[in-house]
């Protein structure tokens, strides 16, 4: 089953993680994700999943199928990450295969490099531009171009979504809170009724009492109040008995809706840490803060890319060289071979390539961070399944049944 064999997963996720464990991990540089979002992701991050209360044996499938649904969105999320993390590593991979080669190719790498930086320059002076654009934030977009439409809109979109989920996030704090409030009404009245129910025992007790020695001291006729006694009782006995009922189905009721309330924060609290992870992760790559920000240095790149055209004949040279890098890197089985044209310079000076690095790493530290978080709540999740399935052995074929059911959809 696609989500059930988790120990299986988090092994094979481990061993992906060590593949280049000899690396260096450094700091992560500042996302542009706001301090606040920032702190409320650690806090939601380190809660963990939320434990149901009682469960009754009536939402024993509803709350197994939650979790399985929300083992599928972990299954998902380690997927994507996965797959970006598998790029990274491609990406870290060819670097070393550059740093390998000597001799002649390499001299003629370097000065393959050192044209296409050089017509770079001089475009860039013919310009004469009034842009804002940088060159670092050049080099950062031109391996995305094609897709970098999209990921503004991405990121548009997460931001409404990320406001949406705090809000619900928010909203269910308050619903849980007037659930806790109305546990503790209902308690209250459940203990006003026992201390009802004890001082009326004492007085009808002492009202017999009273009867018995009124009839032997003045031996009058007492049958109409033990009569009237005994009738108080029954009455008192049926409110009391009927009201406490009340009360119990009033409690069953405020632990199923506990029980909604936590599986709907526990879901609402894993969109909202892959959403903020996406947008971190994404203001990391593309160097901005937000997506009014990108969209903003998007329209500068546009505009320098116009620019750019004005330039054929200085154009048709760079693309001359860049066809002789990429050929040559394809030679020496380099992976992706056509994005070092707009990495040149990191080939021919050190310290640029080591700010690749850097940032190939923060983003891989990135993802990690994700799978880890991931496959945390799966484990918590699955956890849960396992508790619920052992609470009711008599319903463990149906249950199971669910299991294997959301394990089918998510192969």
């Amino acid at each position: 089953m696609a989500f059930w064999s988790r120990k299986k997963k988090k092994k094979e996720i481990a061993d992906d993680i060590n593949i280049n464990s000899t690396e260096n991990i450094l700091v992560q540089e500042d996302s542009g994700i706001s301090g606040n979002s920032l702190e409320v992701i650690e806090e939601i991050a380190n809660s963990g999943q939320e434990k149901f209360s009682s469960v009754d044996r009536k939402d024993q499938k509803r709350l197994v199928r939650e979790c399985c649904e929300s083992a599928m969105e972990n299954d998902k999320q380690i997927a994507e990450a996965k797959k970006e993390y598998e790029k990274i590593t491609s990406h870290l991979s060819d670097i070393q295969k550059i740093d390998r080669i000597s001799g002649s190719e390499r001299k003629e790498l370097v000065d393959i490099c050192k044209n296409i930086v050089n017509l770079v320059n001089e475009r860039n002076r013919y310009k004469n531009r009034t842009l804002t654009i940088t060159e670092p934030q050049m080099r950062r977009f031109e391996p995305y171009e094609e897709e970098l439409v999209d990921e503004i809109k991405k990121m548009y979109s997460a931001e409404a979504y990320q406001k949406a989920i705090e809000s619900d996030i928010s909203n269910l704090k308050k619903e849980k809170q007037l659930l806790y409030n109305e546990q503790q009404e209902i308690l209250g009245k459940q203990n006003s009724l026992k201390s009802m129910a004890k001082v009326l025992s004492a007085l009808i007790v002492s009202l017999f009492v009273l009867f018995i020695v009124i009839y032997y001291a003045l031996e009058v006729d007492m049958t109409f109040p033990y009569l009237g006694t005994v009738l108080l009782a029954a009455i008192s006995a049926t409110v009391i008995f009927l009201e406490a009922n009340k009360n119990k189905h009033d409690m069953l009721l405020n632990d199923r809706k506990v029980n909604k309330a936590t599986g709907l924060m526990n879901r609402v609290k894993i969109k909202y840490v892959n959403n903020v992870n996406m947008l971190s992760y994404n203001c990391e790559k593309y160097s901005v803060k937000n997506a009014k920000d990108f969209e903003e240095k998007w329209n500068e790149y546009c505009k320098m890319k116009e620019y750019e055209r004005r330039f054929r004949e200085n154009t048709e040279k760079l693309n001359f060289n860049n066809e002789c890098l990429a050929s040559l890197l394809r030679e020496h089985g380099i992976t992706d071979s056509d994005i070092w044209a707009s990495q040149a310079l990191a080939i021919i000076d050190e310290r640029e390539m080591v700010e690749i690095r850097h940032i190939l790493n923060q983003g891989r530290q990135r993802l990690r961070e994700r799978i880890e978080y991931n496959e945390k709540i799966k484990a918590g999740t699955v956890q849960q399944i396992d508790e619920l399935i052992t609470k009711y052995p008599d319903m463990q074929d149906e249950l199971l049944g669910i299991v294997k059911e959301y394990s089918a959809l998510s192969v």
